[in-house]
């Protein structure tokens, strides 16, 4: 109990650095900016590039991401979640961005406007404890999702980790709509019940 209330006061602290150095870049402080970037730029990297699977694609990634994140500061809105949420966020719709033009090229199609609204933000889902313990909860996630059925884990995988909405999984994988729903449901139910068991 102690030890995950010392994470929670250590991830309070952080963001309230987090957002006196956002703060700092709404000034154009650019010592502060390249605190921030310090901060996050590993983290973004990381998770862009398994995203789009090339490093060339990702490294231009991390630069538009930071160039909106400096343009863009003053829009954080403390009230919707951490600097880390909103961070994550921007990097997250930015590399399905980029993995839509692809498609969009190779494809010769476009995403209708439901689609384009309809991405789970795993960085909005998680709450401020996962948030804080996000090493052991990816480690749970990992272990829960070894769990279920292989179509299970293959559609849910495809939608929390790279951004895909049912209709392209159920594209992607040659499968009606109606059953990606199902399948998701009842992994999502089968997870949910499994967390719930091993954080409580």
């Amino acid at each position: 109990m102690f030890f995950l209330l010392a994470l929670i006061e250590a991830q309070q602290a952080r963001n309230d650095e987090d957002i006196r150095l956002l703060e700092k870049v709404v000034q154009r402080d650019q010592t502060s900016f390249a605190a921030l970037y310090d901060r996050y730029a590993s983290l973004i990297y990381t998770m862009v590039l398994r995203m789009v699977k090339s490093t060339d694609e990702a490294e231009d990634l991390l630069q538009e991401i930071f160039m909106k994140i400096w343009n863009q500061a003053e829009m954080f809105a403390g009230s919707k979640g951490s600097v880390y949420t909103w961070v994550v966020t921007i990097a997250r719709r930015k590399a399905i961005d980029r993995l839509r033009s692809s498609q969009n090229l190779h494809k010769g199609k476009s995403l209708d406007e439901e689609e384009t609204v309809a991405i789970p933000d795993a960085a909005y889902q998680m709450n401020p404890l996962t948030a804080t313990i996000s090493a052991e909860y990816e480690e749970l996630m990992r272990s829960g999702l070894a769990q279920l059925s292989d179509d299970q884990r293959a559609i849910i995988e495809l939608s929390y980790y790279e951004g895909y909405t049912q209709a392209q999984i159920a594209t992607r994988l040659d499968v009606p709509l109606g059953t990606v729903k199902t399948r998701m449901r009842q992994g999502l139910i089968r997870l949910r019940d499994y967390l719930k068991e091993r954080m409580t």
